[in-house]
């Protein structure tokens, strides 16, 4: 299993540590935060389109195809009833050197990142409280 720690800062802020790197994660003023970082809602999404993007970086190495430089974007929606990101639109820019006998190839890659998987897959998330000991 794979560790990340949470910890607040203040008001909405938080931070995650995870392996050697920390991440701040907060909302803009006009939701109550300070904006000091993304929303979590917006790391996920980019979370999902890196891990998409390292998947066909990583074909594109193995069958050497010209990639250097290609972008994504990634604009979702959120939804209620439960409240959640309820579609995710990904546009991908290949380099024009990059053969389009190989697009569908790219999108295939794409599709399956872990992220992507775990989207589409029942998983489990428990949740457990505990309270610090006073001393």
């Amino acid at each position: 299993m794979s560790l990340v720690s949470i910890k607040h800062e203040k008001a909405l802020r938080v931070s995650a540590n995870i392996r050697n790197h920390k991440v701040v994660l907060d909302v803009p003023a006009d939701s109550g935060g300070a904006d000091a970082g993304p929303e979590p809602v917006e790391l996920f999404v980019a979370a999902l389109g890196a891990c998409m993007a390292m998947h066909i970086a990583k074909y594109c190495e193995t069958v050497k195809l010209p990639h250097e430089g290609f972008e994504m974007d990634l604009d979702f929606q959120v939804v209620k009833g439960p409240l959640r990101v309820g579609s995710v639109m990904v546009d991908i820019r290949l380099p024009a050197t990059f053969p389009e006998s190989r697009v569908e190839a790219i999108k295939r890659a794409a599709q399956q990142c872990t992220v992507k998987n775990t989207l589409k897959e029942a998983t489990a998330v428990d949740v457990e409280v505990y309270r610090e000991s006073v001393a």
